[in-house]
């Protein structure tokens, strides 16, 4: 035989372990074992064979014409030959398959071939044991003798192989055929008798280029001619007929009950242009599912699918339908999987559903729904997966959605806003649901009622418009809950009682599980102030480590500013005055007042106000712990008596002050800024009591007198020496 340098590869079932398998050599071959890999090589001549025992194959790498390997493959019980981009000589396989040492083989995969001639008598001789032939991708010219020497074949697979046409009689020896697969060649028509007295079960004619097709085989079963440029077919004589697919054909319309002689019970026409008739699948009791999709229907017959009461799944998906008559699911009652999606259906109709009380799947996604009233789908007690998104869903009404079946609702991608009770749209009837997609829809708040859903495993409401999440609001789940609220406009994430609802929880230190929420927050630029303190903390590790346990948060959130919000500092978190929640409070009128809940704090900021007299009103609290004062830049020349105020911090630098009475400073502070004024001495000094609490003291900046005037100056550098950082 005339070899290419090419690779055959042998599939087989092995006899003997390796172990027991003979290494032979002679002058001409060397042999080697590997145990570890349970692999033996044989070298002749630079033409090597590998046997791999885990693997049952054979690999075997030729360089020359003839090689005699005999005496290895006679050891092998091989029931698989492989061939990959060889020239077959006209020899044949048998042939080869006697220089191999090969007796015989039940499969035989030609890929890729190079054959000098059509495909004679002589390439397949003798080959009476072959049960698999399978040629492709290979440019193949058939006789009406090319299968001769493969009687026995139940197999055959002729894919890729360009072929034109199929000889008169060039199945009549194939006897036991039952498998038959000529999908990607070129066939235009085909013979109505060419397969008589040839007992095949599937045949696969997908890709060619058949135009009309009238078959004679009473055995067969499975039939696909999909992608071909059929305008008619007919059926009549195929009894057994189980499966058909039509895909991508030119069938614009058939005669009704066209199957009726059939035993169909699976038929597929996807993507056409096609009318149904009357009857069209009627009184098909066998008929299980049907796909009629990307059709372009507008309208299919209220008799469509009559007296056929055994089909479970339908799909009248991705066509132009707006409505279905209102009787088409009469005989329809042990449905279980309904699709209409990619429609223009516009309301769901309750008569037309009543019958589908076994339906446990409906698929409505991609229409034009706007509204489900409490009937609509009342009358669907088993459904399980409800399929909505895709609609102009802005309204669902209380009682809508009472199916205690359900375990999927998707309303993704709809127009929802609002889903409070209060607004007549309630979840409280899916006890058993367990994933809830409301993702890029427009709702705003958490308002509705999910403390019965006890199986809820997912909520994913990514893509709407909240600007707040509190722990309220989420906590009273009865189950380990995934939310997804990715990419909504948060603002705020209020923690502020995570701690204490952790507290009145159950949960404990020792328990090792998951965490009873599992939030997903991404997307989004938060306000960097107090109102997100508590989720600050959270999120640097700050607060018990049992809270934890109660909920996890995955974020990606930022600052305004950019800054990634994990990364902020928890003691630059400030909010308004106005927002801090206090009735007793004093109100800010004059300056910039602010909480910082890091240290409890007040801040009151009057800088750079052209003020001249220092605000006699300050901000005040019974909650809060101290209060800081920022007086700095302005013209100011005399500070009011302070000293009964819970001011810790005084910054009264860039002013006109002449000089300062310590003994109206604040009793308890503890920061003081006198910085750039005109202060030549301090005076009224009394050193026992004054200034306690004083750990910084800057003085830089001042016209300070050094005179017998000055005493009380120099007194009090002298006892807060160590507090002064400038002077």
């Amino acid at each position: 035989m005339n070899w290419l340098t090419n690779i055959i590869v042998l599939q087989l079932i092995l006899g003997q372990a390796l172990s027991y398998l003979t290494c032979l050599k002679s002058q001409k071959c060397s042999c080697q074992k590997n145990f570890e890999i349970d692999e033996i090589e044989v070298t002749c001549n630079s033409s090597t064979v590998r046997a791999n025992m885990k693997r049952s194959l054979v690999e075997i790498q030729c360089n020359f014409d003839q090689i005699q390997w005999e005496q290895f493959f006679n050891q092998i019980n091989v029931k698989q030959l492989n061939y990959k981009n060889c020239i077959l000589s006209d020899s044949g396989i048998h042939h080869n398959m006697a220089i191999l040492g090969i007796n015989e083989v039940k499969d035989i995969y030609l890929i890729n071939m190079k054959l000098i001639s059509s495909l004679e008598r002589s390439y397949l001789i003798h080959l009476e044991s072959l049960n698999l032939l399978d040629i492709s991708s290979t440019n193949l010219i058939l006789t009406n003798e090319s299968f001769e020497g493969t009687p026995h074949l139940k197999q055959l697979f002729l894919r890729d192989n360009n072929i034109e046409e199929l000889p008169n009689g060039v199945f009549k020896r194939l006897r036991n055929l039952e498998i038959l697969d000529l999908g990607g060649n070129k066939l235009s028509k085909i013979d109505s008798d060419i397969f008589d007295g040839v007992p095949l079960t599937n045949l696969f004619l997908y890709s060619n280029h058949l135009k009309t097709l009238n078959l004679n085989i009473p055995s067969l079963k499975h039939l696909d001619v999909s992608n071909n440029r059929l305008t008619s077919i007919t059926v009549e004589n195929l009894n057994k007929l189980v499966q058909l697919s039509l895909n991508k054909n030119n069938i614009i319309t058939v005669t009704g009950k066209l199957f009726k002689n059939t035993s169909l019970e699976f038929i597929k026409y996807n993507y056409g242009n096609f009318t149904v008739p009357d009857e069209f699948l009627s009184s098909l009791y066998n008929l299980n599912e049907v796909q009629l999709t990307y059709l372009k229907l507008e309208n299919v017959p209220e008799n469509m699918i009559w007296n056929s009461s055994n089909i479970t799944v339908l799909s009248l998906a991705s066509n132009r339908l707006k409505e279905l008559p209102v009787n088409f699911f009469r005989d329809s009652n042990k449905m279980k999987v309904l699709n209409l999606s990619k429609n223009q259906i516009e309301k769901i109709d309750h008569q037309l559903l009543k019958p589908l009380t076994q339906l446990e799947e409906l698929n409505l996604s991609n229409n034009l729904i706007s509204q489900i009233n409490n009937n609509g789908l009342s009358c669907l007690g088993n459904l399980i997966y409800l399929y909505l998104e895709n609609n102009q869903i802005m309204n669902i009404e209380r009682r809508a959605l009472n199916m205690n079946n359900l375990k999927y609702l998707n309303l993704a991608y709809n127009k929802i806003s609002n889903l409070s009770p209060n607004n007549l749209f309630s979840f409280e009837y899916l006890g058993k649901v367990e994933v809830i997609d409301l993702s890029h829809n427009n709702i705003v708040n958490f308002a509705f009622g999910w403390h019965n859903l006890l199986k809820l495993q997912k909520v994913n409401l990514s893509k709407n418009n909240f600007t707040v999440l509190s722990i309220e609001e989420i906590h009273n789940l009865n189950t380990r809950l995934k939310i997804d609220l990715s990419l909504n406009p948060f603002k705020v994430i209020d923690l502020s009682l995570l701690e204490f609802l952790v507290r009145e929880s159950d949960i404990s230190l020792n328990t090792n599980t998951t965490p009873i929420l599992h939030v997903i927050l991404s997307g989004n630029r938060l306000i960097c102030g107090c109102q997100n303190f508590d989720f600050a903390r959270y999120l640097q590790n700050q607060m018990p480590k049992i809270t934890y346990k109660y909920i996890q948060i995955e974020q990606n959130l930022s600052c305004d500013d950019g800054t990634e919000f994990a990364n902020v500092k928890l003691d630059s978190l400030t909010c308004d005055w106005k927002f801090y929640d206090d009735v007793d409070k004093t109100d800010c009128s004059e300056c910039e007042c602010t909480f910082r809940p890091y240290d409890r704090s007040a801040i009151m900021n009057c800088s750079s106000r052209n003020l001249t007299f220092a605000p006699k009103t300050i901000i005040s609290s019974r909650h809060i712990n101290y209060i800081e004062l920022n007086l700095q830049n302005n013209s100011i020349m005399e500070l009011p008596d302070y000293k009964h105020l819970n001011i810790q911090k005084l910054n009264v630098g860039y002013n006109k002050l002449t000089k300062i009475n310590i003994t109206h400073l604040p009793k308890h502070i503890m920061e003081l800024n006198l910085e750039h004024n005109n202060l030549m001495k301090i005076s009224e000094l009394i050193l026992n009591d004054t200034l306690t609490n004083l750990n910084r003291l800057s003085m830089s900046g001042n016209p300070w007198a050094c005179n017998c005037e000055a005493n009380d100056t120099f007194k009090f550098i002298h006892k807060y020496s160590s507090k002064v950082t400038t002077i």
